[in-house]
């Protein structure tokens, strides 16, 4: 079928639009499929920059982590500033690193010097440090707020890669001294955001070397609060037995008495076992020149010889003074027993002690102090029961209360020592019908150096020190005191778990 012209004209015209719709339509697809394109480029660029930022952020986080999990442990100080500039060292790749310590603008020596070397971990190395140390404003004795850095200009250490800058920062040390943590670095300057996530780190640095310190100081404290507390134990010893001895210095002329007595009795008596020993050296030696003369001796000359010397009441005297001279020796043993005892600082132990021997004793060595117009009266007997003490201490508390008991009762008197059995423990009750105290008195009794003796009579350390042993044994002391009646000191001995 043959088309007219003008149909023929007609189609290449809609062919011809047909193609240039075509054309525009893949001309637009060409320009979208371009800006597509980019669009993955700028966002794939943005994941590589997300990317890099975000490891770098992994990197700061892990060294953060790590130092303030140094800080944090229990390691000593010195250990913990070495892991700190390993791990600056590592963060910041820098060459070297070193802390060093400064004291009012002087480089504080070490014997054995080390240097953190990249890669080599720590070393000893004089140069590097000299050369460090020299470039650190040492005669600044004032704490950085931040990192500092500094370029370096003149590089001495013939290093193969140049070493263009240092960048430091200090802490408070113990004194006044200052710790200086440096680095040696290839990098031209401090990188701004690098800077903050050091100054957090050495927040960290700063928070765990003053615990540290603190630590160290309050070890020294306790160290010189033990020295403290022994000196003050060994100065209480020496106080209490000096007092001791002090009462001792009190009742020596009793003492010398009571022990003088039996002493004169046995010096008696051995003068007349003398006498009885020369007639019986006599009587053997008229037997032997009977024997000699006559050659025998009957039964009648012999009984004359005895009668001759009385040796019947001879061996019976004798006997007895023998008798009488081990029991005065006996008397000065006990005697020197118990002064050997209640003298002897022995030991500090607490153990099931019974009061009634340590009255017992108290009472033999200040018995003098009770003669002539005294009275003592102990109800004191073996069915006490046993306290936690020491019997040497206890028996100076006793002895210090019967001796004054003894002053105020100057004119003679009566000294009662009694207890009762209570559920708590154990009430003794030691009383004294003497001069009695006012209530000012009963206040200030147990003051040290407080005394109402005469000069040269008390030192005033007696009850002081006899209030301290009682507290120590966990004992309580009550007094009761009435002027011209009389005085009651009440001590509360805890019952033996």
């Amino acid at each position: 079928m043959t088309l007219s012209k003008e149909e023929l004209e007609k189609r290449v015209s809609v062919l011809e639009r047909k193609a240039l719709r075509e054309k525009k339509a893949r001309q637009l697809a060409e320009n979208q499929l371009e800006k597509y394109s980019l669009d993955i480029y700028e966002a794939n660029q943005s994941l590589k920059a997300a990317l890099a930022g975000s490891e770098q952020k992994q990197l700061e986080l892990e060294y953060l982590a790590h130092t303030s999990s140094a800080v944090a442990s229990e390691i000593p100080l010195r250990e913990m500033v070495s892991n700190i500039v390993d791990l600056t060292g590592e963060f910041c790749c820098a060459r070297y690193g070193l802390f060093v310590i400064s004291e009012e603008g002087q480089w504080l020596t070490e014997k054995t010097p080390k240097v953190w070397i990249s890669e080599q971990g720590w070393q000893e190395n004089n140069a590097i440090k000299e050369f460090v140390t020299d470039l650190l404003p040492v005669s600044n004795n004032d704490l950085l707020a931040s990192w500092r850095s500094a370029e370096i200009k003149n590089n001495e250490l013939n290093e193969s890669a140049p070493l263009n800058s240092i960048f430091y920062t200090n802490v408070a040390w113990s004194g006044k001294k200052i710790g200086w943590l440096a680095f040696l670095s290839q990098e031209a300057e401090l990188n701004q955001d690098l800077e903050v996530i050091l100054n957090t780190s050495k927040e960290h640095l700063v928070s765990g070397v003053r615990r540290r310190l603190t630590d160290i100081r309050i070890l020294q404290r306790n160290v010189q609060l033990q020295d403290s507390i022994s000196s003050l134990e060994k100065a209480r010893r020496q106080l209490i037995q000096s007092e001791k001895m002090a009462s001792l210095g009190q009742l020596a002329a009793g003492v010398a008495h009571e022990i003088n007595n039996p002493i004169a009795f046995i010096r008696s008596n051995l003068e007349v076992l003398q006498d009885y020993l020369h007639d019986y050296k006599k009587l053997t030696s008229e037997v032997q020149t009977n024997l000699t003369e006559q050659t025998t001796l009957d039964t009648s000359q012999f009984s004359e010889m005895c009668k001759k010397i009385d040796l019947d009441y001879i061996e019976e005297d004798s006997e007895d003074l023998l008798k009488s001279n081990i029991e005065g020796l006996d008397r000065v043993k006990e005697i020197v027993d118990n002064l050997k005892g209640f003298s002897h600082a022995g030991d500090e132990a607490l153990v099931a002690t019974s009061l009634n021997n340590c009255i017992q004793s108290a009472l033999k060595i200040a018995g003098n102090m009770f003669k002539y117009e005294h009275k003592v009266i102990n109800n004191i007997s073996a069915e006490c029961p046993p306290v936690l003490g020491n019997s040497g201490q206890l028996q100076q508390v006793f002895v210090n209360l019967f001796v004054n008991a003894a002053h105020a009762m100057e004119k003679g008197g009566v000294l009662t020592i009694d207890y009762t059995h209570i559920k708590e423990g154990v009430v003794l009750h030691i009383q004294d019908t003497g001069c009695g105290m006012d209530k000012e008195t009963v206040n200030q009794l147990f003051t040290p150096f407080f005394t109402t003796k005469p000069v040269g009579i008390g030192t005033g350390l007696g009850l002081s020190v006899s209030y301290a042993i009682l507290e120590a044994h966990g004992a309580q002391v009550s007094v009761d005191s009435q002027l011209n009646l009389g005085t009651t000191f009440h001590i509360k001995f805890p019952t033996i778990d």
